[in-house]
């Protein structure tokens, strides 16, 4: 018997789908729901930067001011660039932990973005400026509070190291306290 590769199988079945409504739905999503009759295109820049309609302006003035409350650096100009080189941001002599504070900063905004964008979008429910600022600051709050629970189950100089970093990090008492209880309390006045 002749065994089979999968080169030799014949292809799957393909679903038949009407070509002008599949280009129809394509073409609509390419386009922000919103402003939908102005024919604005939904590119990177304009989901992250340029929209009115996601919230995106809110959260970046969150992410500016948390990043002003820990640290004396001035706030990046907020592109492009910024939001896809984020991951490989290094600040030199950065001893308050600037630079993993701001690729944290960015990534979380763009996903507080990206959130608000999608349930407008997808699940055409209306997002207010505010929404996406306050799922920001969840965000933010949940990995703050997240990572310093995790230094319950370290021991010794280990946790000691950790909490010290997180402090250092987050500005304590200037944005995060850490002596709150029984959890980090974050203050984004």
């Amino acid at each position: 018997m002749e065994a089979i590769s999968a080169a030799n199988q014949a292809p799957p079945p393909h679903t038949h789908r009407h070509p002008r409504t599949s280009r129809q739905k394509i073409k609509r999503r390419s386009f922000c729901k919103r402003i939908l009759d102005a024919e604005i295109l939904e590119d990177e820049k304009h989901i992250w930067l340029n929209c009115e309609n996601n919230g995106q302006e809110a959260a970046w003035e969150t992410a500016k001011s948390s990043w002003q409350k820990t640290t004396t650096r001035p706030w990046p100009t907020v592109s492009i660039g910024l939001i896809k080189g984020a991951t490989a941001l290094v600040f030199d002599n950065d001893y308050n932990r600037d630079s993993e504070r701001l690729r944290i900063l960015v990534l979380m905004t763009t996903w507080a973005i990206w959130k608000s964008r999608n349930k407008n979008a997808i699940n055409n429910q209306n997002v207010s400026p505010n929404e996406t600022k306050e799922v920001l600051k969840d965000l933010i709050s949940s990995l703050i509070r997240n990572s310093w629970i995790e230094t319950r189950f370290m021991v010794d100089k280990k946790k000691l190291t950790r909490q010290r970093q997180l402090r250092i990090l987050w500005g304590d008492k200037r944005f995060a306290d850490f002596d709150a209880d029984p959890y980090p309390t974050v203050d984004f006045s």
